[in-house]
């Protein structure tokens, strides 16, 4: 399993999660060591929380991007094939004129 890039994040929860246990230790209701036991398991849980939220999020945030790059190329292809008349068509289609043509043709087609 992954780490979580944000772990201040994961910090500042632990101790949010602590904050009775260390006010506790401070006012002598249960042991200093008890308190740092806790907090070490609250920093532990929100580790493995952490890494599992943004692994769900980097999941859906990657399926995403991969979604518009496929609609970005079937754009992108629906407009060569309409630039350069029809499905397969496109700058590196042969094009040749006719004999007695006067439309000079480059390796992209005709020079307009």
């Amino acid at each position: 399993m992954r780490g979580v890039r944000r772990f201040e994040l994961v910090i500042l929860a632990a101790i949010a999660l602590s904050t009775p246990s260390i006010l506790q230790a401070l006012s002598g209701g249960i042991s200093l060591t008890t308190a740092l036991v806790r907090l070490a398991l609250a920093l532990a849980i929100c580790w493995a929380v952490g890494a599992v939220v943004e692994g769900t999020l980097d999941n859906y945030a990657r399926q995403a991007r991969h979604k518009e790059i496929a609609e970005r190329i079937e754009r992108v292809k629906a407009s060569r094939a309409a630039f350069f008349g029809g499905e397969g068509a496109g700058p590196d289609a042969e094009i040749v004129a006719g004999p007695g043509s006067d439309v000079p043709t480059g390796r992209s087609g005709p020079l307009r």
